[in-house]
């Protein structure tokens, strides 16, 4: 083989890196750009905290360095100079536990590059004990030492460097390599089948010539290059063959890559390269054009980190970069002095490395890493959980994983039934059989799926058009639009009628009755009315009329009212863009038998100005709160055609079951997994400027999955371990649709009576603790306040209980169900629901301390087989279906699957309510109150708030599909 000469040798170098004298100043401390660049190369020094909790490990002896994790994380291999009688490294395991130090090499010659093997059985080395020179070379560094002018430090490639394995005693020494040369710096494979490892053997079994034989005299490791071979020395393959020292070859966390550094071929700078174990795939990583050096995978080999000389060799330090080298690496350090040699812990959540300071003193540093901030600084998505090391025991550091994973821009929001959804529930489930539960929903799957209606689409025959002595034909998605939940098919011509806002709003003890319809017949007609309500009344007043002013409404009083159907268009005094072209989901009323269409401005401008009005002024003056009595527009009949697509989904529950030997019943644990998608699912409060955002829900409610993951993996592992503590079975279940009405965990209650589930337990929004965390639902049951009591003394987390069991939340259809229930919240805050609700801003200690609590109350629940709780029937707090706002109640508990029923189907009556007083029961559908037909959940809350209280009034309902008829006396809230 021949090499090219170099101008450097590699040899000085790595005098530079681990010396005392640098070749090269240059002020290291010099302020820096975000993104930095350089003739040496360009990096980025963004502000950071990715390293918290800084401490040293080692401090025996004047140097330590290159300290290398086992594989559960609880020893280090490490060299050090602290052997009497030895100037030289030796090879010691600390114990991070106990704090012991055991020396496993012989205790004489040279050492370095220790590995503990993944059986936690043996501990490979280099070592030159054997060296017959051993006496002769310790005394001649002991003399050099004692010199008043010591000689430039270089690390020595001495050629007796050979592998040994011993046990982690240090006994049964057996050596792996006896070629000739520098073998060293070896690292076992994660199977511990394999062994890589950097030598200079061909330097001495090739014949070589001119200036490579002078230069490999001058320089040993000229000749170096990366090999592999068995963990017992055979099978030995080299897989480099460049010019310059190719060495720290270690491999990835799944065995597939290895990382090394490489000269350049004059010696001067050194590069991070990638390859297969085979020797394939040899790719550069890195472009700083300096002296880059000991790579190291991070645990999900999305990235590496090193030590560099890009700030000047007086100033290595650590950097980061991805592992495929398209982004600028990423600055780790800004200490004086040396930072190389970094190594992860095997679950990721700390980093090790040596640090040398002014003096040449070099020991072991650890910190906790920050590996969510990496891969933004990086701009790589978040880590696969399922690719992480995630431990049985509550971390913090798994909480952050899996709610930066769920909260990805890559997930979209999570909404139901998307195929982001697929990809997340497919993850959580994978990670469940992993962990050894069972699937829980049909024949054995951990999958439960359900239909609902997810989007709304236009057909190709929509139409509308004037006629009569006014002629008109509107163009769809330009001029007009259907809305999601009109009546579809064919509509016969009709007269069109000007109703202002269309809100009619009766009187309070403190507002004045408003009425667009007073003194106008509309039956038989189409009704046009402006969107929204009316803009420069008082605060009081327009908060008021926004209870009657959703469309929703104005089209359950224009039913009412005789309508056949409803046109409704911003005005030109909105301010309100045009939004035509995509037409949104907002929901659909079942059997609805008015047709709903979007005009634009421009084309009702046209038509009002053709019965002798001005739009703008007519809005003007109803902007003001001027009630303007309606008007007819003359010889116009509008004709429409609606053809709506409605798309159907499948929604996914992820259902498991930790199975415990004689247990008859069970507790359950769960969580919402899904949220708004881009806005489109639920309630989104995007501000303006955010619309489309996705609404990644870090709190809403990557939180609570993270919660039932976290203790899911926990009871399974003490399951294995302590079988006889747990008298219950365990089922956990991640929610799909609760931002569309608790739709998978009510599918999930239908079916559950097998399960024999006697308490559950919900989390949603847990990442916002401050000072407290509310336990919700807690009149469900009999017991519950003496247990959370228990709870609060044990877990030390201050909590504030609240009995209502009618929540928001998933906990609610398993309390209608006839299961107690219990619900952490943290509370909620001014990101909700909207594209702020971001991973950064959740207290992960918070949801830690949480959790302790969660665990302490399901310790107590599933630490007997009898019953810990008993269902109790109690009063809501006057808020559900009827909404916060209205001043009737009834007491009705609504079931959110609606879909296809012509009415209102209830899930139940709240204890001494109206509702349960009048007979009214599980399932009934309402189709008529106080007079006024019910078809849907609008008519619903429409005719709500126009029944006058204490009066009886009569409502029928379909029981069974028989109708009967109840009297019904509404209350007042209190």
């Amino acid at each position: 083989m021949k090499k090219v000469k170099v101008l450097l040798t590699s040899a000085c170098i790595f005098s530079l890196i681990s010396g005392l004298v640098a070749c090269q100043m240059k002020d290291t401390k010099s302020a820096v750009s975000k993104s930095e660049t350089a003739a040496t190369g360009a990096f980025s020094n963004e502000p950071h905290t990715l390293l918290g909790e800084a401490r040293q490990l080692t401090f025996t002896g004047p140097k330590s360095g290159e300290g290398y994790f086992s594989p559960d994380g609880k020893k280090m291999i490490f060299q050090s100079e602290r052997e009497p009688g030895n100037p030289f490294y030796q090879m010691y395991i600390l114990d991070l536990i106990s704090g012991d130090t055991t020396r496993v090499s012989p205790g004489h010659g040279k050492t370095t590059c220790g590995w503990i093997h993944p059986s936690m059985k043996k501990v490979l080395y280099s070592s030159t004990h054997l060296d017959p020179e051993t006496k002769k070379k310790t005394q001649e560094e002991y003399d050099n030492r004692k010199k008043a002018v010591k000689a430039r430090y270089s690390w020595s490639f001495d050629d007796n460097y050979d592998i040994f394995s011993s046990d982690l005693n240090g006994k049964n020494i057996q050596r792996l390599t006896r070629e000739k040369g520098y073998d060293a710096e070896g690292s076992y494979s994660p199977d511990g089948q394999w062994i890589a490892f950097a030598s200079n053997r061909a330097g001495y079994t090739e014949k070589l010539e001119g200036e490579d034989k002078k230069l490999f005299e001058q320089d040993p490791s000229y000749m170096m290059d990366i090999y592999i071979m068995k963990a017992d020395g055979t099978e030995v393959k080299r897989l480099t063959d460049s010019k310059g020292y190719d060495g720290g070859p270690f491999f990835s966390a799944d065995g597939k890559k290895i990382t090394w550094r490489r000269f350049s071929p004059n010696g001067s700078t050194a590069e991070i390269f990638t390859m297969n174990v085979d020797g394939s795939d040899q790719k550069q990583v890195t472009k700083l054009k300096s002296m880059s050096w000991a790579p190291y995978f991070h645990p999900s080999g999305d990235y590496i980190i090193f030590g560099s000389s890009v700030l000047g060799y007086h100033n290595f330090e650590l950097f980061i970069v991805d592992a495929e080298g398209k982004e600028a690496p990423v600055r780790v350090t800004s200490d004086e002095g040396f930072d190389g040699l970094p190594v992860f812990t095997p679950d990721g959540n700390s980093l090790s490395w040596t640090h040398r300071n002014e003096k040449g003193d070099s020991q072991i540093f650890i910190a906790k890493w920050d590996d969510a901030q990496a891969r933004k600084l990086l701009g790589l998505s978040a880590q696969d959980p399922a690719a992480g090391s995630l431990t049985p025991e509550v971390k913090v550091e798994d909480i952050k994983k899996w709610v930066y994973y769920l909260a990805s821009p890559e997930l979209q929001g999570r909404g139901t039934g998307t195929g982001e959804e697929k990809i997340y529930t497919a993850k959580l489930a994978q990670l469940l059989k992993s962990w050894g539960l069972t699937g829980a929903g049909p024949n054995g799957s951990f999958f439960e799926t359900f239909e609902f209606t997810s989007g709304v689409g236009l057909g190709a025959a929509n139409s509308l058009e004037v006629v009569g002595s006014f002629k008109k034909k509107y163009t769809v998605s330009k001029d007009f639009e259907p809305v999601s939940f009109s009546k579809t098919g064919d509509f016969r011509e009709a007269p069109v009628v000007f109703a202002g806002y269309g809100i009619k709003a009766p009187a309070s003890d403190k507002e004045a009755e408003y009425n667009s319809y007073k003194g106008l017949d509309v039956k038989g007609k189409w009704v046009m009315v402006l969107s929204d309500l009316p803009a420069n009344v008082s605060p009081q007043r327009r908060h008021y009329l926004n209870l009657y002013s959703r469309l929703q409404h104005k089209v359950t009083v224009a039913k009412n009212e005789g309508a056949v159907g409803i046109i409704v268009t911003n005005g030109p005094e909105s301010g309100l863009p045009e939004k035509f072209g995509k037409i949104k989901f907002e929901g659909s009323l079942s059997e609805s038998t008015l047709g709903v269409l979007r005009l634009s401005t421009s084309a009702a401008q046209e038509m009002i100005r053709y019965a002798g009005q001005d739009l703008i002024k007519l809005q003007m003056k109803l902007d003001k709160g001027e009630m303007l009595e309606g008007f007819v527009i003359p010889s116009a009949y509008i004709k429409a055609q609606v053809d709506l697509q409605f798309q159907k989904a499948q929604g996914i529950n992820v259902v498991a079951k930790l199975a415990v030997v004689g247990a008859d019943s069970a507790v359950m644990i769960g969580a919402h997994g899904d949220h708004l998608g881009h806005g489109q699912f639920g309630s989104s409060l995007a501000k303006t400027g955010e619309a489309g955002k996705a609404h990644v829900g870090a709190d809403d409610n990557a939180s609570g999955v993270a919660g039932v993951m976290e203790l899911a993996h926990y009871y399974a592992n003490l399951k294995a371990s302590k079988p006889g503590l747990l008298k219950k079975n365990i089922y956990f279940g991640i929610w799909s649709g609760e931002e569309l009405g608790n739709l998978g965990s009510s599918h999930f209650t239908k079916n559950m009576a097998k399960h024999n589930i006697t308490a559950y337990i919900n989390m949603d929004m847990i990442g916002r603790f401050k000072d407290r965390v509310f336990v919700q639902g807690l009149g469900s049951a009999d017991n519950w306040t003496r247990l959370a009591e228990e709870v609060g003394v044990r877990s030390a987390v201050p909590m504030i209980v609240q009995e209502d069991p009618y929540l928001p939340t998933d906990s609610l259809a398993f309390y209608l169900a006839g299961v107690p229930t219990a619900n952490f919240f943290t509370g909620s805050h001014a990101e909700y629901h909207s594209p702020r609700d971001i991973p950064e801003m959740v207290n992960y200690e918070g949801v830690a301390r949480v959790l302790t609590a969660v665990r302490s109350l399901t310790d107590l629940l599933v630490d007997s087989k009898l019953p810990m709780v008993k269902y109790v029937k109690v009063a809501g707090a006057q808020n559900r279906l009827e909404g916060r706002s209205f001043r009737v109640y009834l007491g009705t508990v609504p079931d959110y699957s609606q879909e296809g029923v012509k009415g209102v189907r209830i899930s139940g009556a709240s204890k001494d309510s109206p509702a349960e007083k009048a007979g009214l029961k599980d399932k009934d559908i309402i189709t008529e109150f106080g007079g006024t037909k019910i078809e849907n959940l609008y008519d619903y809350v429409y005719t709500l708030q126009s029944v006058k209280p204490n009066q009886e009034t009569i409502m029928k309902i379909l029981r069974d599909g028989k109708p009967l008829e109840l009297k019904i006396t509404p209350k007042l809230k209190e």
